[in-house]
C-alpha cells in the first residue's frame, strides 16, 4: 500500500468534526474481572474457571471516534499441581476506536456498542514460593520485566448516559520475557517472548456536565446534505415527464403533447394516423392498425406473413409457402404431374383416357389429405374469341373436377377456375406453344 493513501484510511476515524464535541463527555473510568489462558511458554496449567484477573483503567476521546485509555491489570496465575504461583502486572497505554459508531451500531441498537483498542506497556511478572526465584518482588529483585504489545475488542451494553457493561477479550505478547510463566526455567522463544489472553466482564463510568458520552454520541453525516438534496431535486425535475409522453422534461422540444401520442426521441409527435404505434412513414398499411413484426399490416392468423402477402390469411403457414402450411414435396409432385397428362381434344372439353392414370394419384393424395382444397385452374390457346375460351377453358375444369368427385373427393374441397387465354405459359404463334397453353394446372390451397 502506498503511503500516501494512508490518510485517506484513517478519514473515518476523525469524522467527528461532522459532531458537535463540545455536546458530549470524554471522560470514563473502568473496572473489570475475568480469566487469563493460553499463556506461552509455560510447563504448567491455571485454573481458568477461577477469577484470577482484574483491571482498572482511564479513558478520555478525543473525538467520538477516537480516544486513549491507560491500564493497569493483575492476574494470579495459581498453577494446577504445583506448589508455586505467580503475580502478574501489566500496565500499558492504548489507543481506542469506536468501532460501533463506525459500523452505525447507535443508528440500528442504540444500547449497543463496540470499542477495539491496541498498545504497548510494560509487564512485571514475580514468584514468591519458587525455589529458582525466592523471595522476589514486582519491581526490583528477581523479577521479570518486559515489554508488553495489547490488542483487544471490547462489545458494550448501555445501562444509562453514566454506566454501560463492557466485557473484553485481549491478546497480549511479549518482547524480552526473561522466564517461563511458570518461572521454573528461562524461556526459549525468539523476539515475541511470550502470550497470553484475558477475558473479562465489568463496567464503566462516565462522568462530565453533558447528558452522553463519546460512545453514544452518533457522528451526524450533515456536510453537504443540502448540496446533494439540491443536486437530487434537480434530477427529479429533469425527469420529470408533464405531457406523459414517455421523453423526460429536460429533452423534450414538445412539452404539452397529448398523452398516448406517438413521439420521437425529442418528444414531438409523429403521424400515426391507425394508432397501432408505427409512424406512417415507416408503416406500410398506415390506414389499418397491424403489428410489427408485418410492418403495420394485417396479420389475422399471426404466422408473421401480413394478410396482404398471406394466401392462406386464416390459417398459420409460413413465409416460404407464401403463409400456407408447407405441403409435403411428394403432394407437391403428384399435383405438378397429373395435370400434365391431362389431354383434350381441339375445341372439345372432354377428358382423353389417357388422363386417369394421374388423375388417381390426385384423388388419393386429397383422400388422405382431408385439411387440402384443391384449385382446378382451365387453360387455353389464342385460338378463337376470348370469351369463348374463358367458358371452354372452364368447362375442361369442370370435367376434371367432375371426375376427381365422381371417384370419392368432396365438391366443397374443389375449387374450379377458368382463365381462357389469358395465362399463356409460351407464345402461341406455333402450335407446339399452343397445346402447351392448352392445359389444366392443380394448385393446392387451404381454404
Amino acid at each position: 500500500m502506498k503511503f500516501h493513501l494512508l490518510p485517506l484510511l484513517a478519514l473515518p476515524l476523525f469524522s467527528s468534526a461532522q459532531t458537535n464535541l463540545d455536546s458530549m463527555n470524554r471522560w470514563s473510568i473502568g473496572a473489570s474481572f475475568g480469566v487469563h489462558d493460553g499463556m506461552a511458554p509455560t510447563a504448567g496449567y491455571t485454573k481458568i474457571y477461577q477469577i484470577e484477573h482484574f483491571g482498572i483503567n482511564g479513558r478520555y476521546m478525543i473525538t467520538n471516534r477516537v480516544g486513549i485509555r491507560l491500564g493497569m491489570s493483575y492476574d494470579f496465575m495459581d498453577f494446577i499441581d504445583k506448589p508455586y504461583n505467580t503475580y502478574y502486572v501489566r500496565t500499558s497505554l492504548e489507543g481506542v476506536v469506536n468501532a460501533g459508531d463506525i459500523l452505525h451500531l447507535p443508528q440500528v441498537m442504540p444500547r449497543v456498542g463496540l470499542l477495539v483498542h491496541g498498545g504497548f506497556g510494560i509487564s512485571h511478572m514475580w514468584s514468591n514460593n519458587n525455589p529458582i526465584y525466592p523471595n522476589s518482588d514486582p519491581f526490583f529483585d528477581r523479577s521479570d520485566e518486559m515489554l508488553n504489545f495489547v490488542f483487544g475488542a471490547t462489545p458494550q451494553f448501555k445501562i444509562n448516559d453514566r454506566i454501560s457493561l463492557n466485557a473484553d477479550l485481549s491478546f497480549i505478547f511479549h518482547a524480552h520475557q526473561t522466564n517461563r510463566f511458570d518461572m521454573q526455567a528461562k524461556s526459549t522463544h525468539g523476539a515475541i517472548d511470550g502470550y497470553m489472553l484475558n477475558a473479562s466482564i465489568g463496567a464503566s463510568y462516565y462522568f462530565g456536565k453533558n447528558k452522553t458520552h463519546a460512545d453514544w454520541t452518533p457522528t451526524k453525516y450533515s456536510e453537504g446534505v443540502d448540496e446533494l438534496k439540491t443536486r437530487i431535486q434537480a434530477l427529479e425535475d429533469q425527469a420529470k415527464d408533464d405531457d406523459k409522453d414517455g421523453v423526460p422534461n429536460s429533452i423534450d422540444t414538445e412539452n404539452d403533447t397529448p398523452e398516448g401520442s406517438l413521439v420521437d426521441s425529442k418528444g414531438v409527435s409523429v403521424k400515426d394516423q391507425d394508432k397501432d404505434g408505427i409512424a406512417d412513414a415507416y408503416d406500410a398499411c398506415p390506414d389499418v392498425a397491424g403489428p410489427f413484426s408485418t410492418n403495420g399490416c394485417v396479420d389475422s392468423d399471426r404466422d408473421g406473413v401480413a394478410d396482404k402477402d398471406d394466401d392462406c390469411p386464416q390459417i398459420a403457414g409460413i413465409a416460404s409457402s407464401k403463409g400456407c402450411p408447407p405441403v409435403d414435396r411428394v403432394h407437391q409432385t403428384v399435383m405438378v404431374k397429373a395435370p400434365q397428362d391431362i389431354q383434350f381434344d381441339y375445341r372439345v372439353n372432354e377428358l382423353i383416357g389417357t388422363s386417369y392414370p394421374g388423375l388417381d394419384e390426385a384423388v388419393k393424395v386429397m383422400m388422405d389429405n382431408p385439411d387440402y382444397r384443391l384449385e382446378i385452374a382451365g387453360h387455353t390457346d389464342n385460338t378463337g374469341e376470348a370469351s369463348d375460351n374463358v367458358l371452354l377453358s372452364k368447362l375442361r375444369a369442370q370435367n376434371v373436377a367432375n371426375y376427381l368427385i365422381s371417384k370419392g373427393v368432396p365438391a366443397s374441397r374443389i375449387d374450379v377456375v377458368g382463365y381462357g387465354e389469358s395465362q399463356p405459359k409460351v407464345s402461341n404463334e406455333t402450335p407446339e406453344g399452343q397445346a402447351i397453353n392448352r392445359r389444366v394446372e392443380f394448385h393446392i390451397i387451404f381454404e
